[in-house]
């Protein structure tokens, strides 16, 4: 009887033990969590619409997709903000899309795919 009696305070003893460095582990775990996680960027990109399957959006496809959203044309300057590109970006992406006749300047600066 002594000899169980001893050997269920052995196991008692070693579940402390298990248990205090199970909680450390969690303790550890949960400030080392919130550092882990991803930080959010300052500004947030355009959203843009899911492309079809197989084939991503071009410059060019992203910028034309916005545009379809106002009718009576939309500036340059909104565009570099909603779209997230750079100025040259953007001015690169609007010319070539006037040459080709996807869209056409509406007034100084503003620029539509309806009307054409």
């Amino acid at each position: 009887m002594k000899k169980i009696a001893k050997d269920l305070k052995t196991v008692a003893r070693q579940l402390n033990t298990l248990a205090k460095k199970t909680e450390a582990m969690a303790n550890a775990f949960e400030k080392t969590s919130p550092a882990a996680a991803p930080k959010k960027k300052a500004a947030p990109a355009a959203k843009k619409k899911a492309a079809p399957k197989g084939k991503a959006l071009t410059p060019t496809d992203q910028v034309l997709t916005i545009m379809k959203r106002f009718k009576k044309g939309i500036s340059v300057e909104a565009l570099r903000g909603k779209s997230g590109f750079t100025e040259k970006q953007i001015s690169n992406i609007v010319h070539r899309a006037c040459k080709k006749g996807k869209m056409r300047r509406a007034g100084r600066g503003i620029y539509s795919v309806y009307g054409m």
